[in-house]
């Protein structure tokens, strides 16, 4: 096996696994399809979420390896909307936090690295300083 199939590997479900699956998924579809999504957008209430809910939770209480195919196809979806999302969301993070933080740091002149170039000095090294007995004795 490859790193990059390790890397990207579907886990293999057994029965309860599948069933769990089957069930879980049902009821996501049901829950956001059937219900919430017509209510917030003020819709009718669609039949196919039930339909879908009907056949994945029948499949995983009566024949749960029926739904190793289901799993495998919706996990591999799942790999392909990862792998778009995690950088949007990851980018966003840096720049609603990161950015920000640190043009405010900058704006303050503060530099928590201590990156200012001195001549005159022989070594960056900073010592540190030794702690006392009595903050070793309850450190929580």
């Amino acid at each position: 096996m490859t790193d990059r199939t390790s890397r990207h590997a579907i886990p293999e479900l057994d029965s309860k696994g599948l069933r769990n699956f089957g069930l879980s998924t049902g009821a996501a579809f049901a829950a956001l399809f059937g219900m919430f999504f017509p209510w917030l957008l003020d819709l009718s209430y669609p039949v196919w979420p039930w339909v879908v809910f009907a056949i994945l939770a029948l499949g995983g209480l009566l024949l749960p390896e029926s739904l190793r195919p289901v799993h495998y196809w919706w996990m591999r979806l799942a790999l392909l909307i990862s792998k778009v999302t995690t950088p949007i969301v990851l980018g966003v993070v840096f720049f609603m936090v990161f950015v920000p933080f640190g043009l405010v740091a900058k704006i303050l002149g503060k530099d928590p690295m201590q990156r200012k170039l001195d001549d005159t000095i022989d070594s960056y090294r900073v010592d540190s300083e030794p702690s006392a007995r009595e903050d070793l004795e309850n450190p929580y």
